[in-house]
């Protein structure tokens, strides 16, 4: 794949939480994504389809979402200081959530990727789903790009899968695609099951974009009521899948 070695950018509020957990203290030193990603998100550039961020290097620990930067700025950045606790706990809240893909995957094509999505791989689930909806998606010049392949149904059909094998941070990916299709009730209704599956980081983003804001009371509880049914269907999956 041309861009294979590139980390996938997804939409801006995702990168923003995760650059905010990653490396709070060396912005400076990183620069990059994180500062994009912090940029963009002030300027509610997550709510339009062109303004997924720039693909970017993968960082140390293959860190989906563009967070981290420069592999070599993060590795100068550890050498000057070492890494304190309560760095070292957000970063196992990342792993946890499901925020950490290893970097082998962005170097996959897409016949292997899409190969180990299915074994059940929750790692390559995501990443499909990220190159499905940031670099194939209304990208015909793509060399894997397929005139009638459905992108965004079948990322959100990989992210559901990931999510039931451990992945919970898919939720939220699911809710901003639907914020990036101009779907703010759906997206709200994800946004929802996120916050329910402990990924607030992101729900809590959702919640300062101006599509959310525009929802009605009745939107918004029409969205719970979706949530309440999503979270059923996703909990049945987890069952299924073991």
């Amino acid at each position: 794949m041309k861009r294979a070695t590139l980390l996938i950018a997804a939409a801006a509020g995702t990168a923003a939480v995760a650059a905010w957990l990653w490396l709070p203290a060396h912005f400076a030193m990183a620069g990059g994504a994180a500062g994009q990603a912090q940029s963009a998100a002030a300027k509610g550039a997550g709510t339009e389809k062109g303004a997924a961020l720039p693909a970017a290097k993968p960082g140390a620990g293959g860190f989906s979402f563009a967070v981290g930067g420069d592999p070599s700025a993060q590795q100068q950045a550890a050498a000057v200081r070492p890494e304190t606790p309560a760095e070292r706990a957000r970063k196992q809240q990342l792993r946890k959530l499901g925020y950490m893909i290893d970097a082998r995957y962005y170097q996959m094509s897409l016949a292997d990727l899409r190969m180990a999505a299915s074994r059940g791989d929750p790692q390559a689930l995501t990443h499909l789903a990220e190159r499905y909806l940031f670099q194939l998606d209304g990208h015909p010049r793509e060399p894997d790009y397929e005139a009638d392949f459905r992108y965004r149904e079948e990322a959100r059909e990989a992210l559901q899968q990931a999510y039931a094998r451990g992945n919970l941070h898919a939720a939220a990916i699911i809710s901003e695609s639907y914020l990036l299709d101009k779907q703010p009730e759906e997206a709200a209704a994800w946004n929802l099951v996120a916050r329910r599956s402990g990924d607030t980081l992101s729900a809590d983003w959702l919640l300062k974009t101006k599509d959310y804001q525009a929802l009605t009371e009745q939107q918004k509880a029409s969205a719970a009521q979706r949530a309440n049914q999503l979270w059923q269907s996703l909990q049945r999956r987890k069952a299924a899948a073991g």
